[in-house]
């Protein structure tokens, strides 16, 4: 645009007249349709005190009248002017999408209420610039195998990406980074990824916590946190293994020396197996001064069957977890699994019974007599 070009577009009606010369190939009927009451508009915009306030010009406001005109007609569904036809397979989304926008921006700030709400959605944008970087550390985690999607991740490496991505969204931003011409379209797609994922992603966060919270009620699962214990308290029969009101994850067993034993299978009075888990393996427990959870897996009688009574519980750091083709979680192939803290490595020794004492010194005890029934 020349000079004496943008000197006439410096008013309101200097500037809706170039609009309409750059649709004049549409007719005059589809031209007044189009433009139907945009000096009121443009006036009515400007006339705003807040833009007045920030010296905003018609062209500072609403951009060269070619492009609004343009922009105007996509709008429309029209196609563009003869003059800037080009022959194209597929059209430029990344473009046409930023026009769209342009256009939406400014019939809004034609309105008297949207310079508040435009006003009070700039203050939120550093808000906005951190849930992105979360959303794209989420769906990078998810594309890489991630277990589950965190708020804040506990392993240390998805600690730095969750950064990184958090750096990356803020700088861009800012208009620090991604602002070149040939880039742009990264940001256009990353931002429109965003806000397209941020509802399912945060509803995926929620199911997790809903089903683990529900694990933790059905089952009176009670946890250790960072040593201290949280005790869960439900008033309808539950299963697993209660200790003063608190649901535990595993068993530690002893013998008459007070030496650990490994590898105890542990039944009721009925024969029926105790079991302290009920999840398969696929939630996460922690353990007194433990720096991340673990998860159990089973182990496998001489029929090929799974068995979770057995005692103690084997199983690993959750991070070292990973999922088959069935979605179960497993152990990486060459991992095998291990026993965890034991709560002390000897218990204290039992008082010898008659019975020991007398095999102890060679006699053979007599049986005790049986009531016929």
């Amino acid at each position: 645009m020349s000079v004496l070009d943008t000197t006439e577009v410096l008013d309101v009606a200097g500037y809706a007249a170039a609009v309409r010369r750059s649709l004049v190939d549409l007719g005059p009927e589809l031209v007044d349709d189009l433009t139907d009451d945009l000096e009121a508009d443009l006036a009515e915009a400007l006339g705003d005190e807040r833009h007045v306030a920030h010296g905003r010009g018609v062209l500072e406001q609403f951009g060269p009248p070619e492009e609004y005109a343009a922009e105007l007609r996509a709008a429309a569904g029209l196609a563009p002017a003869e003059s800037r036809r080009r022959v194209r397979l597929f059209g430029d989304p990344v473009e046409d999408g930023r026009r769209l926008g342009h256009w939406a921006l400014r019939r809004l700030r034609a309105q008297t209420w949207w310079a508040p709400v435009e006003a009070f959605l700039i203050a939120l944008r550093p808000v906005w610039w951190l849930l992105r970087g979360w959303v794209g550390f989420s769906v990078l985690n998810y594309v890489l195998g991630g277990a589950r999607i965190e708020f804040i991740p506990r392993e240390p490496v998805r600690l730095l990406v969750l950064a990184l991505c958090i750096v990356v969204s803020v700088q861009w931003g800012r208009g620090a980074w991604l602002q070149s011409r040939s880039v742009s379209w990264v940001g256009v797609l990353g931002n429109a990824t965003a806000v397209v994922l941020l509802l399912p992603v945060l509803a995926t966060v929620q199911d997790q916590t809903s089903h683990r919270d529900a694990v933790y009620d059905s089952y009176v699962a009670g946890a250790f946190h960072g040593g201290a214990p949280t005790t869960v308290v439900e008033e309808k029969p539950m299963d697993g293994v209660v200790v003063d009101g608190m649901v535990v994850s595993n068993l530690f067993v002893y013998d008459a020396e007070g030496n650990p034993l490994s590898d105890v299978q542990v039944y009721d009075d009925r024969g029926r197996p105790v079991r302290t888990t009920f999840d398969n393996g696929l939630e996460q427990y922690w353990f007194p001064e433990a720096t991340e959870p673990w998860s159990f897996v089973s182990r496998v009688d001489s029929d090929g069957r799974a068995r979770w009574n057995v005692y103690p519980l084997q199983g690993a750091p959750t991070s070292e977890f990973t999922y088959d083709d069935d979605g179960m979680q497993v152990l990486p192939t060459g991992t095998s699994p291990a026993t965890p803290p034991w709560p002390f490595a000897k218990a204290p020794a039992l008082e010898a019974s008659a019975d020991a004492e007398i095999a102890a010194e060679g006699a053979t005890p007599s049986p005790t007599p049986t009531t016929a029934p």
